[in-house]
């Protein structure tokens, strides 16, 4: 019988990683701290370009860590950037920061964020994440968010990117979450919550409104938007030197949720999700080969169906780089994505990278065929332990597409 490719190439991804991982003592950011030490006292400081003397005055004053690090800034407020749904152009907020509050345990967090597109988010976070010595967290959040230039090119891998259209989505959750850590790098955790949602005509006038393009059976949910109940469990084994710029080690996930539709009992659904990193790096740290797959599968109860606005889609700065966002969109998704990365400066790191993936209804096309596919370059600007801005360039059939971002792809 022929064995399924992704049932090979998974095991192997868990071999090479508890390889890694079980050896060397040395961390890297030990590694990292001798070799810049080494590297100081060789180099002469005119040898420096601009460039890299920029990005290490940056990192020696750690800007990204006191734009990101909660508490930090003034009086507890700081910027935002990003943050929003792909697609919504430069996003720019402010965040608020009360943590180790309540006897250290505590952490509070409210932002807001806005973009020249009219995109909008709100969210509070009531976060307790060190009781019972950290191995157990509890977390309450709340969220709102407008998003009025969705694109929708309909449904399945043969859609043409003459189809675009666009239209709003808005959403207001409010959820509470529960995680233990029994043993170090693997966590456990569940979430419930509720969903509200709503779907509108879209505001970009280029392109028509998916409302008068498309009808029920072409974009389920369009006609009538659903309040949904919605739990998850999942499990995550991690590890990563470092979670914001990763240069050895490996991640797992493993999570299925279920989206119960409480108001209309027409889109109830269940949705299995998978990921897998794998980070191989060697001339100390400087080269690193990064492996991500990534699947979702939809399965929706008996007479209903997904609504098209819930559905995984493929296409953007995360995953399918050569494709405009949310370029393909179905019930089932998977991407697979290669980065050959280097230490071009200190602070800027450069990768080439190839990205694949589909999306499919039956689960019988759950293989690697007549995937869509791209290549590209991208320059990472970084701090020891993560990226604080990114520019991927990638080139697919359907031309050359430009990210910038301020988040690291994986």
């Amino acid at each position: 019988m022929k064995r399924h490719p992704v049932a090979i190439v998974l095991p192997l991804f868990v071999i090479v990683s508890c390889t890694l991982c079980a050896g060397g003592e040395l961390t890297r950011e030990a590694e990292l701290r001798a070799l810049r030490e080494e590297k100081s006292r060789v180099l002469a400081p005119d040898r420096r370009n601009r460039i890299e003397s920029v990005l290490l005055w940056m990192q020696e004053r750690k800007i990204k860590e006191r734009l990101e690090t909660p508490g930090a800034g003034f009086k507890g407020f700081r910027p935002k950037l990003g943050g929003l749904s792909t697609g919504s152009g430069f996003a720019f907020g402010v965040q608020f920061d009360r943590p180790r509050t309540w006897s250290d345990r505590l952490d509070l967090s409210f932002s807001a964020a806005a973009s020249p597109r009219k995109y909008q988010s709100y969210d509070a976070i009531f976060d307790f994440p060190r009781l019972l010595h950290q191995r157990v967290r509890l977390t309450a959040s709340m969220r709102y968010r407008n998003m009025p230039q969705e694109d929708y090119f309909g449904l399945g891998p043969d859609t043409s990117k003459g189809d675009r259209s666009d239209y709003l989505y808005e959403d207001t959750a409010y959820e509470l979450a529960a995680g233990l850590r029994p043993i170090p790098h693997l966590f456990l955790g569940s979430r419930l919550g509720w969903l509200h949602t709503n779907v509108g005509e879209g505001t970009d006038r280029r392109f028509p409104s998916t409302t008068s393009v498309f009808d029920e059976k072409t974009a389920p949910g369009l006609s009538q938007q659903a309040d949904f109940l919605r739990g998850e469990l999942f499990a995550e084994l991690d590890y990563r030197d470092f979670a914001g710029n990763p240069h050895r080690g490996a991640y797992y996930r493993l999570g299925y949720a279920i989206f119960d539709d409480v108001t209309l009992h027409r889109y109830g659904f269940g949705r299995l999700e998978a990921e897998v990193q794998q980070y191989l790096s060697f001339n100390h740290g400087h080269r690193v080969i990064a492996l991500r797959f990534s699947t979702s599968l939809d399965h929706p109860r008996s007479g209903q169906s997904v609504p098209f606005y819930l559905q995984r889609t493929l296409g953007g700065s995360n995953d399918l780089r050569g494709f405009r966002e949310f370029r393909f969109r179905d019930q089932n998704v998977m991407v697979i994505n290669l980065e050959y990365r280097w230490e071009a400066w200190i602070g800027l790191d450069m990768a080439l990278f190839a990205d694949a993936g589909k999306v499919f209804r039956d689960r019988s096309d759950f293989d690697l065929r007549n995937l869509e596919s791209d290549v590209g370059i991208g320059f990472r600007f970084n701090v020891e332990k993560g990226v604080f801005w990114r520019i991927d360039i990638a080139r697919s059939r359907e031309g050359t597409r430009v990210f910038m971002k301020f988040n690291h792809v994986f």
